[in-house]
């Protein structure tokens, strides 16, 4: 008989106990789980929109002293046009170009559009006009955009 082969129970012989369980083993894979868990709530929450950055691109251009704007409650105060970059928080990949036109130059408030600019260079804004009726934005790859002024005055 070779030294491999399996032997036959002794009929007097109980069978070994089986190996004691392996709480380090168990913590493991808990902690995978959680760790997975994490990285999928992580990477749905950077995905979704939920959590994301900007940042301004360019000048921001200010509405000249000439052109004024009645809003619900009188005269409406000086407004302002420019272009921002979302980014997911996280992994900091494009998600949009916005462009902004509000009474806040720090664009915490007023009407943003979502636009998709395409490869290349980040989108810049070569002019603002700025009348009556609202502002034509004109990129500097010649795209030319129009906010009426009902979206922004009012503070909407």
């Amino acid at each position: 008989m070779s030294e491999n082969a399996p032997q036959a129970a002794s009929p007097g012989r109980t069978p070994p106990a089986p190996p004691p369980p392996r709480p380090r083993r168990a913590l493991l894979t808990a902690g995978g789980y959680v760790a997975f868990a994490m990285l999928l709530a992580l990477f749905v929450l950077d995905t979704s929109g939920w959590l994301h950055r900007t940042e301004k691109l360019g000048d921001v251009e200010r509405q000249p002293d000439s052109v004024t704007y009645e809003g619900p409650h009188g005269a409406s105060g000086t407004h302002y046009v420019g272009v921002l970059h979302e980014r997911s928080f996280v992994f900091g990949r494009h998600r949009a170009y916005q462009l902004f036109a509000g009474p806040e130059p720090d664009f915490g408030y007023g009407h943003f559009i979502d636009f998709d600019h395409g490869g290349g260079e980040p989108p810049a804004i070569r002019s603002a006009t700025w009348d009556a009726e609202g502002v034509r934005v004109t990129f500097t790859t010649g795209h030319e955009v129009f906010v009426p002024a009902r979206a922004f005055v009012g503070s909407r």
